[in-house]
């Protein structure tokens, strides 16, 4: 069945073409399906065919050859108009090369033991109960809790493994939706420099990569990605909201929300971690107390300090490098906020937990584009 007998044949063929060309520069289907929409799953089936045979870099090529569109996004072909593939081809015709893609890693998770699965289990866990609740507050503790059990489990990690605790950094694509993509971008940056990993916006489009080890990748995705639909929630409604939109500032007030709610959760997380240290040291005590062995105790406390937390900065200093490496003409974003009831209830919906926090210096660290 031809699902685009409806229009233009020549120009579904310069479709297919433009298509062929942007995926030799390292876009794979689902990046273009975020960039041109659910219809856009007829046209990127047709060329995943003829994709393989042109592109060089092995995980793009894997990305084409394992597309499968939903029947969903198939059915919406019909919808499709000349006009809209025109507006394609003007789309497609802007993307750049993404430096990434001789790296990007596929976005399955992937779990060396059970131990490790267990506990992203535990997190999703978590995270879910943050986005079911409509409490700030309830929903930051649990944030909290996630990123504490988090960093105990990387600190565990290496001390179980000091030998072999080196790990190669790879690329896992995100896709931020619009608008102010900038914006969420900030977030994405903060949760990242708190697990260890660096992240960079690649196109307006929303396409962007983070840098880090594999696991730590995955968890700042996940994590990420549940912050960002919270953010979004409590942004929409809240009372701030309301009263922007009665007096026009709807624009202002989100955009501030934004970048104040990532500037406190760079500070909340950072706070997590640093407990997780705490806790790893309680346990010790606790273990003492109990009769364990003194010596050893102090012995685990010094590897926590003096090995098991160099390790994770190292970690972070080896993701930096790999993304300077691969992007060496990286450009600063500066994005500001100045609607300061968008700035205090992006803060307040960030704060709202036993970590605390307060409201002063709106920083939004270095949030930087790739060209």
């Amino acid at each position: 069945m031809n699902r685009l007998s409806h229009l233009d044949p020549y120009l579904v063929h310069s479709l297919i073409h433009d298509i062929i060309i942007v995926a030799q520069r390292g876009w794979d289907p689902h990046d273009l399906q975020h960039v041109l929409g659910p219809a856009s799953a007829v046209v990127l089936e047709k060329a995943a065919f003829q994709v393989p045979a042109r592109v060089q870099m092995d995980k793009v090529r894997k990305s084409w050859l394992s597309y499968r569109p939903s029947d969903y996004e198939l059915s919406l072909a019909s919808t499709l108009t000349e006009r809209t593939v025109t507006s394609w081809l003007d789309k497609l015709y802007r993307l750049p090369f993404l430096r990434d893609a001789e790296v990007v890693a596929s976005p399955q998770p992937e779990f060396t033991d059970p131990k490790q699965k267990k506990m992203h289990e535990k997190i999703q866990a978590l995270l879910a109960k943050a986005e079911s609740t409509q409490f700030e507050d309830e929903a930051d503790a649990l944030i909290a809790k996630a990123q504490n059990l988090r960093q105990q489990y990387r600190i565990d990690s290496v001390l179980e493994d000091l030998e072999n605790s080196a790990e190669e950094i790879v690329a896992l694509r995100v896709r931020i939706s619009a608008p102010w993509v900038k914006h969420q971008h900030s977030l994405l940056c903060s949760v990242a420099y708190a697990n260890g990993g660096t992240a960079v916006l690649l196109s307006d489009f929303g396409i962007c990569t983070v840098m880090a080890t594999r696991d730590d990748a995955e968890h700042i995705i996940d994590l990420f990605t549940s912050l960002n639909r919270q953010r979004a929630w409590f942004m929409k409604n809240s009372e701030g909201a309301k009263l922007a939109a009665a007096d026009g500032e709807t624009a202002s007030y989100r955009r501030s929300f934004i970048l104040a709610y990532a500037t406190k959760i760079r500070e909340l997380l950072h706070d997590a971690n640093v407990e997780a240290a705490k806790a790893q040291q309680k346990a010790s005590d606790a273990a003492k107390d109990a009769g364990a062995d003194e010596d050893i105790d102090k012995q685990r406390a010094y590897e926590i300090v003096s090995r098991a937390l160099p390790v994770l900065a190292r970690r972070q200093a080896e993701a930096e490098d790999a993304l300077h490496d691969l992007f060496p003409n990286l450009s600063s974003m500066n994005l500001s906020a100045n609607h300061m009831r968008g700035i205090i209830d992006g803060v307040d919906a960030a704060e709202r937990s036993h970590l605390g926090g307060d409201k002063s210096g709106i920083h939004t660290g270095r949030n930087e584009l790739a060209s």
